[in-house]
């Protein structure tokens, strides 16, 4: 099983790991693999691809919990490059960039992760996160209506989510 990292705002709106599912077996005996390079060559055969699809995004994971989050960008971006379809890696490169400041960048990635799992309510509460930073920097109302259409999408999909309800309210008292 793959592990995510979802966003929250906390008073200045920093990212927060939760969320997260516990790895498979198989993903923790590649933990401690050391990343190779991509180098996605035709000569390369699947399983070679998956084993170092795998490592890389261990490795990304594991960096994350340590808060290092622009090398974890680094090991996401190794098992992007390995597997363009991840979207459990593409979510997660997403929230890095978001992380280390750079949401413009985490929605166009986050928007990439909604184009493969149109339903994916974790995507739309980090994407309404990333806006709402748009927000703050830009001070552009567009910027909050879109962070709120987001997070009210994530609520449709999943409406369990007390801190995404939260969101939206404490975006309403911004008006």
């Amino acid at each position: 099983m793959l592990t995510r990292i979802t966003t929250a705002i906390l008073l200045l709106i920093l990212l927060v790991p939760t969320g997260c599912s516990e790895m498979s077996d198989r993903d923790k005996a590649s933990e401690s693999v050391l990343v190779e390079a991509p180098d996605a060559t035709p000569s390369m055969t699947p399983a070679e691809l998956a084993r170092r699809f795998r490592a890389a995004y261990a490795q990304g994971i594991k960096l994350v919990q340590q808060g290092q989050y622009g090398l974890a960008l680094g090991a996401f971006e190794q098992a992007v490059a390995l597997k363009p379809m991840s979207s459990e890696a593409l979510f997660n490169l997403g929230a890095c960039y978001e992380a280390i400041g750079d949401p413009p960048r985490a929605i166009n990635i986050y928007r990439r992760v909604l184009a493969l799992t149109p339903n994916d309510a974790d995507c739309y509460a980090n994407l309404g996160t990333s806006f709402i930073k748009m927000y703050y920097r830009d001070k552009s109302p567009v910027w909050r209506r879109m962070a709120r259409e987001a997070w009210q999408h994530s609520l449709e999909l999943n409406p369990g989510q007390a801190d995404v309800r939260a969101f939206v309210a404490k975006s309403e008292s911004l008006d």
